[in-house]
């Protein structure tokens, strides 16, 4: 019996290698009797099918296949959280955290996802904004992470931390990530960070390369109002990055603010997921 009843379909974009895979994903759900609903990233690759832009995904869908990367579904989580439609992630990138169903065994681990059998997880992300003379300019939401540094240089910025309206110390460093647990395996991770499991209550701030060794990796309540006080000792150009793929004009003066986004991501696995098995077969540990 199919728990669905219309499949939104995204791919990595201009990417003829996921056409194989995109055609195989739209055989399965005729056979279970799901529609295809293809996004307009499948352009060229569904034939005559129409191609819809992800708002009308959200709204029209109980479900969207993301055939890709771990970027691809970063982009689509961005897209849809707020539409809380559930993502399954199907695996053409490389090394990914969050693609996790292959396509190497044909279709069986999305087929019973699409019929029931699968853990269901949700994923928090935040909500980055830039704050100027008190008013917000810009904001953006990330999966993985909010990223400060400066832009186009490579030098120190100066930044207060303050965390639930306190201060909580000032940093000299090449910038900033904050990242949620799902992005606790991505920047942060090749800065020195800790691993966060996915279901972990909590925000994660990563200096990047601090000028002091008494810098360390801060991992705080899920809830959390974290401002980054950028100083305006010298006005110079920054940049706020969100999940590497939003990059947002800052300067020095300005205030990042980064919450967390009160609605979670719904994300199915294959039922058999198992977090840890992940991290053992991505990053070779014995």
């Amino acid at each position: 019996m199919t728990t669905f009843s219309r499949a939104g379909l995204v791919v990595r974009s201009n990417d003829a290698s996921v056409a194989d895979t995109l055609i195989e994903v739209i055989a399965c759900l005729k056979a279970l009797d799901i529609e295809p609903v293809p996004g307009i990233s499948t352009q060229g690759l569904v034939g005559d099918l129409a191609t819809h832009d992800l708002d009308e995904i959200g709204r029209r869908c109980d479900v969207a296949i993301v055939i890709g990367g771990d970027g691809t579904l970063l982009d689509t989580a961005r897209r849809l959280v707020d539409h809380q439609v559930p993502i399954v992630g199907v695996n053409r990138g490389r090394l990914g955290f969050l693609v996790d169903v292959s396509p190497d065994d044909g279709m069986d681990a999305l087929r019973a996802i699409l019929t029931g059998d699968f853990h269901a997880e949700s994923r928090a992300l935040v909500k980055a904004s830039l704050v100027r003379d008190g008013a917000v300019l810009h904001s953006s939401y990330a999966l993985n992470d909010a990223v400060i540094r400066v832009r186009d240089l490579l030098r120190l910025m100066d930044f207060d931390i303050v965390i639930d309206g306190v201060l909580v110390t000032h940093q000299r460093a090449d910038g900033l990530i904050v990242a949620t647990p799902s992005g606790s395996t991505a920047y942060s991770l090749s800065n020195g960070g800790p691993i966060v499991g996915p279901t972990i209550d909590a925000l994660l701030l990563q200096p990047i390369c601090p000028h002091m060794l008494s810098s360390r990796p801060l991992l705080v309540d899920g809830n959390s109002r974290i401002e980054i006080r950028l100083k305006d000792d010298e006005r110079a150009s920054a940049q706020l990055v969100c999940d590497g793929q939003v990059y947002i004009d800052a300067q020095l003066g300005d205030t990042i603010v980064v919450e967390r986004l009160p609605r979670a991501l719904p994300m199915l696995h294959p039922a058999d997921y198992d977090y840890h098995r992940i991290l053992r077969e991505k990053l070779n540990w014995a």
